[in-house]
């Protein structure tokens, strides 16, 4: 089984990103280019494993409603 746990500065650098992305930009991204601009940025500030890229992508995925509550909350 591989490890699935994420560190958290990554976590914390995913929703540090989800506050400094302009909410309507957000709103408008479909899932996966949301999912994507995410990543693209934790990865500017986190060197990550494939495994970690992985699990990443699998945890944004699954927040990605709560994300976009945020967002909507935050207009």
């Amino acid at each position: 089984m591989k490890n699935t746990n994420i560190k958290s500065n990554i976590i914390r650098a995913v929703w540090s990103s989800v506050e400094a992305i302009n909410k309507n930009a957000l709103l408008q991204l479909n899932d996966t280019d949301l999912t994507h601009q995410i990543m693209k940025r934790v990865e500017c500030v986190s060197t990550l494993t494939s495994e970690d890229r992985q699990s990443l992508s699998n945890y944004i995925r699954s927040k990605v409603l709560l994300i976009r509550d945020i967002a909507d909350s935050q207009i």
